[in-house]
């Protein structure tokens, strides 16, 4: 059984959004199955523009099998307040034993101004970040992830437009990545503030993953070099672990820290990458590369930062 419990939400929506709220299309909350209801509210959510889907607080909602389908009108936010469960009959699961939630055909999966959220056991097949945690965010745990294709699991984008981010408490483990673009990645623009800490990695194995392991505090989405800024999002307090597997490029772990802002208290424990060449198949020894990082290592770490051992 899986349990999803969002214990605070982001603030008030914009008046122009509209909510579909899964009791008004027929969910009761009293331990028989809601699942039409939300296919409902789904169906008119997704073809709405600035919809808001809202699974009210004080119930809980029990759901067989049920497949979310986009792609949608536009964004939208998936509002969990109140607790949904998984069926609890067994033949509810006779055509598909292995998924009970599928959101399919969805450009990406964006935790925002939420605390406290469980996302376990899930496939994400898709051409943005699998998971994306922004602003807002603490006390997140990602486990079970299967990601790929798509951009990986990504702390970010923070800071955007000199804005003020905070994200912390973030847990991803077991997690497996194949041929991502990215693998664990942690995002933030010049100019922002804030802080991204307290962060764990750990038992994750990359599969001809181009950047399995990065922090890029100096992001810019333009060809030419962005301006250096003073201000960044502080990054700090973060834990890669048990970490394994084959990266598509030579760079397998990057640092890419901001000068006025370094990365602080990065531990790198039990890390084992090696750079899997597309023309021979053969492993070879992967690089790192790390600007002003201040990080320690601990246990066997392949490949290591520059001067450190």
């Amino acid at each position: 059984m899986l349990t999803t419990r969002l214990e605070k939400m982001a603030s008030s929506p914009v008046a122009s959004s509209e909510i579909f709220n899964v009791d008004d299309y027929g969910a009761m909350g009293d331990g028989e199955d809601d699942s039409e209801a939300f296919k409902e509210a789904w169906k008119e959510a997704c073809s709405s523009t600035n919809a808001i889907f809202l699974v009210p607080n004080d119930r809980t909602y029990h759901l067989k099998p049920i497949t979310f389908s986009g792609p949608c009108n536009s964004p939208f936010a998936f509002k969990i307040e109140g607790t949904i469960k998984a069926s609890p009959h067994i033949s509810d699961y006779e055509k598909d034993r292995r998924h009970w939630i599928i959101f399919e055909n969805l450009s990406e999966f964006t935790v925002e101004a939420t605390q406290i959220i469980l996302i376990q056991n899930c496939l994400i097949m898709t051409g943005d970040d699998c998971i994306s945690i922004v602003s807002g965010s603490k006390n997140v745990r990602a486990k079970g992830i299967t990601c790929g294709p798509g951009h990986g699991i990504s702390i970010g984008s923070l800071g955007a437009g000199k804005s003020e981010a905070e994200v912390s408490n973030v847990v991803v483990d077991t997690a497996k990545f194949t041929g991502t673009s990215n693998g664990v990645r942690i995002k933030t623009w010049q100019g922002g503030k804030g802080y991204a800490e307290n962060i764990i990695f750990q038992n994750i194995v990359m599969d001809n993953v181009t950047n399995p392991i990065i922090i890029d505090q100096n992001y810019c989405d333009q060809k030419e070099p962005c301006t250096q800024q003073a201000e960044a999002v502080q990054v700090s307090n973060v834990m890669y672990q048990n970490i394994r597997g084959t990266s598509g490029s030579e760079v397998a772990v990057k640092f890419d820290c901001s000068k006025s802002f370094p990365c602080q208290e990065i531990l790198l424990q039990d890390i084992d990458l090696v750079h899997r060449d597309k023309a021979d198949d053969k492993p070879t020894q992967a690089e790192a590369s790390c600007k002003n990082a201040r990080l320690k290592n601990r246990g066997r770490v392949s490949p290591q930062c520059p001067g450190r051992r």
